[in-house]
């Protein structure tokens, strides 16, 4: 599989992994503010910014796909950073690339189930992007009020842009889309696949997050010996857009530590 990706900076390299609808444009603010002491590398995730969608089964075989990719860049040591589904590729990822790994930083994620509730909800907004063959305004702002806090500011660039964004893909795109999101949302159970984690991992979560409560990370927490947990103010589930000032700064503490 070939992805789409930004390599930016030098030294020790930081793998930057999207959430879905999102691209590797997400990471923007966290590029700009680590590339003069980090190597920084964003990946666009099958049918996302620029990368062409492969037919994915299951996040274990995405995580393949990106541990290769990894490889092929001639890197032997790096931190992975992963929000949303990025974090649920996450204990995958180190369980197939645990000697090249340093530190893991899980956001806005969960590796357990989907609630069912939840998990009803987005497959019916699937089912309806899926019929419709695009995201309506009334879809695209229910989508929207999932991933930000309820406090933002509806005015707001980061806001808006998100709204064009999803109202913007392409009819084969959200094929793609649809796709990828069945996989992430019917995704199998891999919280026992933590207790392998033998290195220092953060779980951070937003205080707002609404698909990705704090209580999913403090259980998570407990399957991982070597683990912190951290909750950034004022952010829903795109927790390093909301708030990328404090995000930053607990990134450049656990980089640095």
């Amino acid at each position: 599989m070939k992805f789409s990706y930004s390599d930016i900076g030098k030294g020790k390299t930081i793998i930057f992994v999207h959430s879905y609808l999102w691209d590797k444009e997400m990471w923007q603010p966290q590029l700009e503010f680590f590339k003069d002491n980090f190597r920084c590398i964003a990946i666009d995730l099958p049918g996302h910014g620029n990368s062409l969608f492969n037919n994915i089964s299951s996040l274990s075989e995405l995580a393949k796909e990106i541990k290769n990719f990894i490889a092929g860049l001639n890197i032997d040591n790096y931190i992975y950073v992963g929000l949303s589904v990025g974090g649920m590729l996450a204990p995958y990822i180190y369980n197939i690339d645990k000697d090249k790994i340093s530190k893991l930083v899980i956001m806005d994620s969960f590796s357990g189930d989907e609630p069912i509730e939840m998990k009803q909800l987005y497959f019916s907004m699937l089912d309806t992007i899926e019929r419709e063959g695009k995201i309506s305004e009334e879809l695209a702002n229910k989508i929207a009020s999932i991933f930000f806090s309820p406090q933002i500011d509806k005015n707001s660039q980061l806001y808006l842009n998100f709204l064009k964004k999803l109202k913007g893909f392409s009819k084969d795109n959200l094929k793609y889309i649809v796709q990828f999101g069945r996989v992430i949302f019917g995704r199998e159970n891999s919280l026992e696949l933590l207790k392998n984690i033998q290195i220092p991992t953060y779980f951070i979560t937003g205080e707002f997050d609404i698909p990705r409560p704090f209580h999913e990370a403090e259980l998570m927490s407990k399957y991982v010996a070597n683990s912190k947990l951290i909750k950034i103010s004022k952010a829903g589930h795109i927790s390093n857009l909301e708030n990328s000032y404090e995000t930053n700064k607990i990134l450049f503490n656990i980089f640095n530590s």
